[in-house]
């Protein structure tokens, strides 16, 4: 793989504002975030309010949204093989195509939680392969000196997505049905397809290997190196057991949590609950920089992971009446994304800073598919444990590993010290 034109590395500029290209790519994902907010919470509506799902069924919905994330490991090697652009253009159309089947099989009176099943799994294969190629793409379309300031931009992003979707769904549920809202996202997933299209910087393409058995031996080198690394092999650690365990079997079931198995609130107050994360996104975000400036980077990401993992811990503790579940929702919602775009922000920075560029995108999906390729036994243990013990009793659980285990692999290695961005290493 070839590294980023001398030109830009060496370019003046003031800052990404002043980027067109970077400004395209920004532009679309800022659209398609939005939209992808919106399926995010509009799916999981559809099944219990149209298709009034179970725990169990809800599981299964959960795991097969993450069982592509098994790919991972192969789609890391496969992206340092090719050009990004294509690939991120392509999975756009892709997953526009693939949701648009929900609305039209709903307007049929055809929909099934089979039909969903079937379109989660494949919008999951492309989305797996999309955020491969995006986080790799990065540092050959900006400069390693504005890494920082582009991953905060693109965070930002995701956070006032993150408070735009859901309150779009919150306010339209009560005159639109979940499937339909779900039109949104094929009209952005489209938008952005365009505007990385639009996108013109030269991207050398890597040398070709066709090599079978080298891909297995790529994905072994991947891992090899990232449990090498003393300030790499923490950060994989954490996201492991946070991404098994809270995005994988806590999310599972937090939607049906919040209307069935704990404070049973109405579907307008999960768009409002799911919205005050966003607002909280949106703050960490923009102070990212600031508190990595302020404090350095490694402090930076201990205390977001200490504080944001914390407030987890809120949500099992929610009870009625509706507005105080509701007020220990919304600060556990708005603290811990907060908390999570500062570590994002800085977790990508210092990964991407450290590793060689031929080894980005392998890396990358190295430390994804740690926490990620379990994933989907995570959200079918928790669907089960739910219809077991209670969805309060697995949350619960949930979070005491996901939440507990990522602070002590952060406090007992190097990254607290670490005040500068350090170098790339062999």
């Amino acid at each position: 793989m070839a590294s980023p034109p001398s030109e830009q590395v060496d370019d003046p500029r003031p800052g990404l504002l002043h980027d067109t290209e970077f400004l395209k790519l920004w532009v679309g994902q800022s659209l398609s975030q939005i939209g992808a907010q919106v399926t995010f919470l509009a799916v999981p509506l559809a099944a219990v309010l149209v298709l009034h799902a179970s725990a169990a069924e809800m599981g299964v919905l959960s795991a097969l949204v993450r069982l592509p994330m098994v790919g991972f490991l192969l789609f890391g090697v496969l992206v340092d093989r090719v050009r990004k652009r294509p690939v991120l253009i392509w999975t756009d159309i892709g997953r526009a195509a693939v949701l648009l089947l929900i609305p039209l099989l709903y307007f049929a009176d055809m929909l099934t939680m089979a039909v969903i099943y079937v379109v989660v799994f494949v919008l999951g294969v492309l989305s797996v392969l999309f955020q491969v190629a995006y986080r790799t793409y990065i540092p050959h379309l900006v400069a390693r000196e504005h890494l920082a300031d582009g991953n905060s931009k693109l965070q930002m992003s995701e956070s006032v997505a993150q408070a735009l979707g859901p309150g779009l769904v919150g306010g339209l549920i009560k005159v639109v049905s979940a499937p339909v809202l779900i039109l949104i996202d094929v009209v952005t997933y489209l938008v952005s397809a365009v505007a990385c299209w639009l996108i013109r910087t030269p991207e050398a393409k890597p040398a070709p290997d066709d090599d079978v058995r080298s891909v297995y031996k790529a994905v072994w080198e991947g891992y090899q190196w990232v449990m090498r690394q003393p300030l790499v092999r923490p950060l994989a650690i954490g996201t492991a057991f946070y991404s098994f365990f809270i995005m994988g079997a806590m999310q599972s079931i937090f939607v049906l949590y919040l209307l069935k198995g704990g404070p049973d609130l109405d579907a307008a107050w999960v768009g409002v609950i799911t919205a005050t994360g966003g607002a909280g996104a949106i703050l960490g975000a923009g102070l990212a920089i600031r508190a990595t400036k302020r404090l350095g980077i490694g402090p930076t990401l201990l205390w977001s992971t200490v504080i944001g993992n914390c407030a987890l811990f809120l949500v099992p503790l929610a009870v009625r009446p509706v507005w105080l579940a509701v007020a220990m929702l919304a600060v556990s919602q708005f603290v811990v994304w907060a908390c999570n775009q500062i570590f994002i922000v800085n977790n990508l920075t210092l990964i991407q800073s450290v590793t060689p560029m031929p080894m980005i995108g392998r890396i990358l999906a190295t430390i994804f598919s740690l926490g990620l390729i379990p994933a989907p036994l995570g959200a079918l243990g928790a669907g089960l444990l739910g219809e077991w013990l209670g969805l309060r009793a697995a949350i619960f659980i949930a979070i005491v590993f996901g939440a507990l285990v990522p602070i002590l692999a952060l406090a007992r290695s190097p990254i607290p010290k670490l005040k500068e961005i350090p170098e790339p290493v062999s």
